[in-house]
């Protein structure tokens, strides 16, 4: 089964969803056909067992990325900062798995990608709070969910239009990190 995702992982990596074809897979992992269809129903399923160890995987990272504790000397800023470069790298790490997984609107996939970043609001608010005592825990906890719907939405729109802003200008990375870091600012800046 590991195989089997690792190699639906990594063809993902290299080519299109609709171009992949189970057989594909069995050449990829070294499986016969019949061994993916006795662990899988199709391509969706094996998508879908790729996304859940995918979040598994962010799960662990941004638990440290996001700990209050990490980095304790820096600043609000700092912290915010780190936390947007983070979640930029992981993102452009796996943009392929990302992008596939948005693009075929599941709502299985998107349940799953809500799920995984509700605990991550709540730990950003500890790190905020931690940065800024004068922030009460709602205005952080507001706050927080602010900054995750901005860098997330912008980070996917990226993994789905790559190259192509809506603005006809394509920021570098250093350049976006700045805009979300400035519009996460805004938000503990804003009254609650």
């Amino acid at each position: 089964m590991i195989r089997i995702l690792d190699a639906f992982e990594k063809l993902l990596r290299q080519r299109a969803y609709a171009t992949i074809k189970i057989s594909d897979i069995a050449t990829e992992s070294s499986t016969g056909a019949g061994s993916i269809y006795a662990r899988f129903d199709g391509k969706r399923s094996i998508l879908l067992a790729v996304h859940a160890r995918l979040r598994e995987r962010v799960r662990q990272y941004y638990r440290s990325l996001f700990d209050p504790m990490t980095a304790a000397g820096e600043g609000i800023e700092g912290a915010v900062e780190r936390i947007t470069r983070g979640m930029l790298a992981w993102h452009k790490q796996n943009e392929a798995i990302i992008k596939t997984s948005l693009i075929l609107d599941d709502p299985d996939i998107y349940q799953g990608i809500s799920t995984s970043f509700r605990p991550y609001s709540a730990q950003l608010s500890l790190l905020l709070r931690a940065r800024k005592p004068s922030l009460s825990e709602h205005e952080a906890m507001t706050a927080a969910i602010a900054i995750h719907q901005i860098t997330i939405a912008t980070l996917q729109q990226r993994a789905i239009f790559g190259g192509i802003s809506p603005i006809g200008h394509e920021l570098t990375d250093h350049d976006l990190v700045e805009v979300i870091v400035a519009a996460a600012l805004g938000q503990l800046d804003r009254k609650n």
